[in-house]
């Protein structure tokens, strides 16, 4: 094993628990306020609709939980870092982007003293700020191909 594929594999193993804790915290933390004195499991139920309303927000966590398992995976296929990511990229983008767009549209609707949005509470702001592993999936992905790369041309 080179001193390159060491490095990965303690940098991949970094990632697989960080993509794990972030799970475990998005969990735990749904429970808190997210909006209007509902959690993030209310908030979400009905989200699509009503053909699948009850399974919306486990669905979600789902997406999030299987991005944790594309982030194992990775500790010895470094292509997969790819689907971790995007997993990761999806889940927040679902659970953040209709409530920015919500604040930003109520924004520039209200004068500058009366903002009426709906009251987003600790929840939100907890599981929005979780979504900086984004930045840190990205990096990931990039030196995952720098090792692929690199081991390219130690193997021919």
């Amino acid at each position: 094993m080179t001193k390159n594929d060491k490095i990965y594999h303690i940098t991949s193993v970094c990632a697989f628990v960080l993509h794990i804790c972030v799970f475990v915290f998005v969990v735990v933390v749904g429970f808190l306020p997210y909006q209007e004195n509902k959690n993030f499991y209310e908030i979400f139920s009905g989200y699509f609709g009503n053909v699948f309303s009850s399974f919306h927000p486990v669905l979600m966590l789902a997406i999030l939980l299987i991005s944790c398992v594309f982030s194992y995976f990775t500790i010895n296929r470094p292509h997969l870092s790819f689907w971790a990511g995007i997993l990761s990229f999806v889940f927040f983008l679902l659970e953040v982007l209709p409530y920015s767009f919500e604040i930003a549209f109520v924004s520039l609707l209200s004068r500058v003293g009366e903002i009426g949005i709906s009251t987003y509470q600790i929840g939100f702001k907890l599981i929005s700020g979780a979504a900086y592993i984004i930045y840190f999936d990205i990096a990931f992905f990039v030196y995952s191909m720098i090792t692929l790369f690199i081991r390219s041309k130690t193997n021919s």
